[in-house]
């Protein structure tokens, strides 16, 4: 009984951590679309966002006395980082520029799918269950629905669906490599390098193909690159890992499905877009999935809530 007390501390930290990820996360889909509205083109976007915040981290994780990796740590979270921020992004942007931004939203979601499939294949306390389907379905539904009011799925598209699909294979992939790379390691660290090697890719690949760095951009797109790069990229992406070290990777996986609908949130209170009853549908269904999968047995609810002692 007493050994039930720590690891509902942990969930409990891991739940907010992710929330905070996601909170942040949600006003990503109005800053991009601001962004490239406004001059900025989408590789260039996205690799000069990772790699300043990547240099902010790696900053503030030197002038704390924690970047002390080895060759091979820096190694292996360098072909982390290639994977997770220039690989997915890669897809990610492409699937965005071949469908619209409801589609990918649907599709990028697919990565509590594959996280809940893989997990039990690389940790012992991850499991398939009943409930955790119906929690995944659950919070699928409710992204489908609520980008339903807003955008249906365009034809022709096939080619950007199936890289949206590879981008949430991609970022499930990273979730549970993430939360093995953690073991022993600074959280913070582990972004600052990953972000850094990362982003070089896709800056590179933006700059051969959308020619000359940053050309068309006004003062507007530059507020929100700072923005991104400041509060919206690097805390977000290191309370994500922080929440990963702290959870199970599969009931941290899921708060993602909140992403959609806090952007579509967001564009209500910032760019005064519609809501409406898809929507709030959407956000009961999605509230339910992650309720259903963090569901932990009697009394887990109450736990949960009991202060630590």
């Amino acid at each position: 009984m007493r050994q039930a007390r720590p690891r509902m501390d942990n969930h409990r930290k891991a739940v907010i951590y992710a929330l905070v990820a996601c909170t942040l996360w949600g006003t990503v889909y109005v800053a991009i679309k601001v962004g490239l509205t406004h001059g900025m083109r989408p590789l260039t976007f996205a690799g000069t966002r990772f790699l300043a915040s990547g240099l902010i981290l790696l900053a503030i994780t030197k002038a704390r006395g924690r970047l002390d990796l080895t060759g091979p740590d820096f190694l292996k979270i360098s072909l982390f980082g290639l994977v997770q921020t220039g690989l997915q992004n890669a897809l990610f942007f492409t699937g965005v520029d071949l469908t619209d931004a409801g589609t990918a939203a649907i599709f990028i979601n697919t990565q509590p799918f594959f996280v809940i499939l893989l997990a039990p294949l690389f940790f012992e306390g991850s499991r398939i269950t009943a409930l955790r389907i119906m929690g995944v379905l659950a919070g699928f539904g409710g992204v489908v629905l609520a980008m339903g009011g807003r955008a249906g799925l365009p034809d022709g598209y096939e080619l950007g669906i199936v890289a949206l699909v590879m981008a949430g294979f991609t970022w499930a992939c990273s979730s549970i490599a993430a939360k093995r790379l953690m073991d022993g390691r600074d959280p913070m660290a582990l972004t600052a390098v990953q972000m850094s090697v990362g982003a070089t890719p896709l800056l590179a690949a933006g700059l051969l193909t959308e020619g000359p760095f940053m050309a068309g951009a006004d003062m507007a797109a530059l507020l929100v690159l700072g923005y991104l790069a400041l509060f919206a990229t690097s805390i977000p992406f290191f309370t994500w890992y922080k929440a990963l070290s702290f959870g199970e990777v599969g009931r941290v996986s899921v708060f993602s499905f909140l992403l959609p609908v806090l952007g579509v949130l967001s564009g209500w209170l910032l760019l005064g877009e519609r809501l409406n009853a898809n929507i709030f549908g959407g956000m009961a269904l999605v509230a339910a999935g992650i309720i259903i999968v963090n569901l932990g047995g009697p009394g887990y609810l109450r736990n949960f809530f009991r202060p630590s002692r």
